[in-house]
């Protein structure tokens, strides 16, 4: 049974069976696989997905081609965070307010004929019903998809690891925000895992206090305080208590009512270039004469997401004419509250979201046209839609404005935003706590031997700005009243976009590796040795400082090499107050040769080339990485083969047959 929601809180309270869909054995399960990871271009091909961007294998993932721990040291522990994968529309809200706006433009005649309203209208009511039958914010086919194959490359990069932790009888831990898409995100990654190393640690898994459910997701442990941060409403319908209440309040006040954020926001929403590309894109549809007529000015065109379209004062789902009529805007004729017992609160939209510039529809628009292409298997049949070709025509560095507007309220919100504040990020650091007591756990003999999270771009953006993670290391210009886009985040001068900060499945991974006796250096144990894969790609840890100083503030443990002291990143990483100052020497001496344990778990040799994932050209796996072939930022990502090839070929031939972990439909 499913998890459902009732009235406004949503509550676990089951789960419906799952779908499976089983692809067979054989060269044709293969092509199967082939068929459901093909995607969609990303940025570098003109289309601007932003955090909606559908997920990338890296080809270092592909090839297992990481750096080995240096000599003496093993990889005896992993943890991770990742968000969950390629989703449906989160609630009825950009779909319903294009819809209000359509049936108004048809009424006065406001499309430029009547193919456009056809073709508007027809899409439109199609991108509803696939997000009816899918379920609103549920997890599509392709976000299980990119799970599965996240969770077969975890295992088969620490094959090691996890075979030595399955025959001394050790755990994993796996945590969920509590949010249905990202436990589902989980029950996927697992099924990858266990899949790819033969169930050998299926059932072996730290037993929730408080699980995400029944089934699939009972060995998911709700976890809010570290992984859902950012509202003090869990989930769940629960309310955060103590320091976790009082972290997210002060960031739902800060962001609520900073002067420079709103300012910023309101600046780059109505620069001339967005309100130029936002007619050009909406032209091609409604007719200048209606265009000019939407404003928030009295006798214009404006919508509000209500049954009438009329705004909704206290956003009560009430008339404002006193009447006590419920207005409340559903994706389905029928009472809101008996449809949101049974399709989950998301069928109906939030009554505050309106439509009054143009720039907003036009952002509407866009926010359906990045989505679709995390649908490509829910667009199909009697619901099938095509919004690409609203964008078709659309030159990059017009797409490029969308998906800046699109970017700006993460950035300035959730992300590195401005400088001299660290509000939009400090309420990672319960988090990057439990990373490092996660380790100091497993170090003081701890059985867990890997923690899998999973959480929301709400979790991964503030996180990674916190690391100094690539592409989050720059801030904006603190300025309050902004005359220019030199004042305010902007493309040309910042590199943190949302398609590669977050994409769907994004994740953050940390490998820790011990080494046995004492350091002669310290007359101490040795200090485990960490490294960082990011979106699967190995990259090096720039240190909270970097959004002040512009510089890494982490040092690794030898030139070129991704392998940090925890010491080292105790004393680099964190809020003030929060970091621990080391006097332990960085570095070691170290062979930066890659052709260790790594290459050897994953097995490289047998992977050359891309298989379909989106990543081009050939990869000579003989070769060894050296310290600079180490990836120094992220690189851009697209729609990706999430399972490799290879993996795929050997577990069918060994008579597995992969399956799909998702949700049956709510009704």
């Amino acid at each position: 049974m499913c998890a459902r929601k009732e009235g406004h809180k949503e509550t676990i309270v089951n789960k419906q069976s799952k779908m499976r869909r089983a692809l067979g054995s054989g060269v044709a399960g293969v092509a199967a696989l082939a068929m459901l990871a093909t995607g969609t271009a990303h940025a570098a091909n003109g289309t601007y997905y932003s955090s909606k961007q559908p997920y990338i294998v890296p080809q270092q993932a592909l090839d297992m081609s990481y750096s080995a721990a240096p000599e003496g040291y093993t990889i005896t522990y992993t943890e991770m965070l990742a968000r969950h994968g390629s989703r449906g529309l989160s609630s009825y809200k950009y779909d319903a307010l294009l819809k209000l706006m359509g049936q108004t433009a048809s009424e006065v005649g406001g499309f430029v004929s009547e193919e456009a309203e056809q073709a508007f209208m027809a899409n439109v009511q199609a991108i509803i019903d696939a997000n009816v039958e899918n379920g609103y914010g549920m997890l599509t086919g392709q976000g299980a998809t990119q799970h599965q194959g996240i969770g077969s490359r975890a295992y088969q990069r620490n094959k090691q690891l996890f075979d030595q932790a399955a025959a001394d009888r050790e755990t994993i831990e796996y945590e969920s925000s509590g949010e249905q898409r990202a436990t589902e995100s989980g029950e996927n990654f697992k099924l990858g895992f266990d899949t790819a190393s033969g169930y050998k640690l299926a059932d072996s898994y730290v037993k929730p206090t408080a699980p995400a459910g029944e089934g699939d997701a009972a060995p998911f442990q709700k976890s809010p305080n570290t992984l859902y941060f950012h509202k003090t409403d869990n989930p769940d319908g629960s309310e955060k208590d103590g320091a976790a209440a009082a972290i997210a309040s002060r960031y739902e006040d800060f962001v609520d009512n900073d002067k420079i954020i709103a300012n910023a926001e309101d600046y780059i929403e109505d620069v001339p270039q967005s309100e130029k590309v936002s007619y050009d894109l909406m032209s091609q549809i409604f007719t200048d004469d209606f265009l000019k007529n939407i404003g928030k000015d009295e006798g214009r065109y404006s919508w509000y997401n209500t049954t009438t379209g009329e705004k909704d004062s206290d956003e009560d789902g009430k008339a404002d004419d006193g009447s006590g009529t419920d207005i409340r805007n559903c994706a389905i004729e029928g009472d809101p509250d008996e449809l949101m017992a049974e399709y989950g609160e998301d069928i109906c939209g939030e009554t505050g979201k309106h439509i009054s510039s143009v720039v907003d529809a036009a952002m509407d628009l866009y926010n359906l046209y990045i989505i679709a292409a995390d649908m490509q298997e829910e667009n199909t049949g009697d619901h099938t839609f095509d919004f690409d070709q609203y964008f078709a025509d659309v030159p990059a560095e017009e797409g490029n404005v969308f998906a800046w507007i699109l970017d700006m309220e993460d950035f300035y919100e959730k992300g590195p935003s401005y400088a001299g504040q660290n509000e939009t990020y400090r309420i990672a650091q319960p988090l990057l706590d439990d990373f490092f007591a996660s380790i100091d756990e497993r170090v003081a003999g701890g059985t867990t031997a890997a923690t899998f999270r999973f959480a929301h771009a709400e979790t991964i953006m503030p996180f990674a700005a916190l690391i100094g993670a690539p592409g989050s290391t720059q801030q904006a210009p603190a300025v309050v009243e902004p005359q220019s886009v030199d004042d305010v985040y902007n493309y040309n001068k910042n590199e943190w976009r949302g398609e590669s900060v977050t994409p769907m499945a994004a994740n953050i991974q940390w490998d820790v590796a011990t080494r046995d006796g004492i350091d002669p250096k310290t007359g101490k144990a040795y200090t485990p040795l960490i490294r960082m894969l990011y979106n699967e790609e190995e990259v090096a840890f720039g240190g909270t400082n970097t959004l002040t100083r512009g510089l890494s503030s982490c040092t690794p443990v030898a030139e070129g090499s991704t392998w940090y002291k925890e010491s080292e990143l105790k004393g680099c990483l964190g809020v003030d107050g929060k970091r621990i100052p080391s006097t332990e020497e960085p570095t070691i001496t170290v062979d930066t040769d890659t052709s260790g344990d790594q290459q050897q778990d994953g097995n490289a040799g047998d992977q050359n080339q891309n298989t379909g994932d989106g990543v081009t050209g050939p990869s000579d796996s003989t070769k060894k990485p050296t310290a600079t072939d180490q990836p120094k930022t992220i690189a851009k990502t697209g729609s990706a083969m999430i399972v490799p090839a290879v993996a795929a070929v050997a577990l069918i031939a060994a008579g597995v047959t992969l399956v799909f972990v998702r949700r049956a439909k709510r009704h």
